[in-house]
């Protein structure tokens, strides 16, 4: 399950983490069987879907597993749409604990706090999966689009609930009046896995708008994994730079 959540892979892989049970009692989404044969056929749905270029903050996060890790600090972001995402992860008293690149192609990853790296090309990530889960999905996902670019379908229309399948997995929307995405969920068929996000709240990022807050809970077949996220600075200004390299001494992490 690790590796289908990108979004909280590179807090994982640290070791800087307090030690501390916690239990996390949210349930998992109750999908049901989702058809597109007996759903609600449109033309069009009205998610509202935001058109952005770059976008960069600094989040301010709170990551915690019923496996008993614990993580609080700051993420910085720099995104260029459907092209790359740098990120830094930072702990308690702005020590940098981890960093890492995301692409088309691939994901590299360094562990600071353990002078490791991770190398995986996209395609692993998708074979582990069974299903395209790339960069452009997990852009969606922070900025609070539509996991997949596709049109959605509506089961039963007063309820407001839309879904997308590319199976395995399925990707169920809740909106507001205005079309924006209140509530994601992503589950995979057959399978105890699922993302729950919530977000809360809108601020303006440039052209565009993002959450003030997302919340991400991820059920695994062992283990739960809760993530809250604040964005406090959001901008769409163009992003010169992605610096990034592997330093000497650093060992592969397999």
């Amino acid at each position: 399950m690790r590796t289908f959540i990108l979004l909280i892979a590179f807090f994982t892989l640290t070791g800087a983490c307090k030690s501390r049970k916690v239990r996390v009692s949210e349930a998992p989404v109750r999908i049901g069987n989702l058809n597109t044969d007996t759903a609600v056929m449109l033309k069009g749905d009205n998610i509202n879907r935001k058109s952005w270029h770059h976008f960069s903050d600094r989040l301010s996060i709170d990551y915690i597993s019923d496996d008993g890790q614990e993580i609080s600090g700051t993420l910085s972001l720099r995104m260029r749409n459907d092209s790359i995402l740098w990120f830094s992860v930072s702990a308690a008293l702005g020590i940098q604990v981890a960093k890492g690149i995301i692409t088309r192609d691939s994901v590299l990853v360094l562990d600071l706090y353990h002078k490791e790296y991770m190398r995986l090309g996209i395609a692993d990530l998708s074979n582990m999966l069974g299903a395209s889960v790339s960069l452009r999905e997990l852009q969606n996902l922070i900025v609070s689009n539509p996991i997949f670019d596709t049109v959605f379908y509506q089961k039963d229309a007063p309820s407001g609930g839309w879904y997308s399948t590319h199976p395995p997995i399925t990707n169920m929307l809740f909106t507001n009046s205005n079309g924006n995405i209140d509530s994601s969920v992503i589950a995979e068929t057959g399978k105890n896995r699922q993302i729950k996000v919530v977000y809360e709240g809108e601020q303006r990022s440039g052209a565009f708008s993002v959450p003030q807050q997302m919340r991400l809970t991820a059920f695994g077949d062992k283990n739960t994994v809760r993530l809250q996220a604040s964005f406090t600075n959001p901008s769409d200004a163009v992003i010169p730079s992605y610096p990034f390299s592997i330093p000497a001494g650093y060992t592969q992490k397999q």
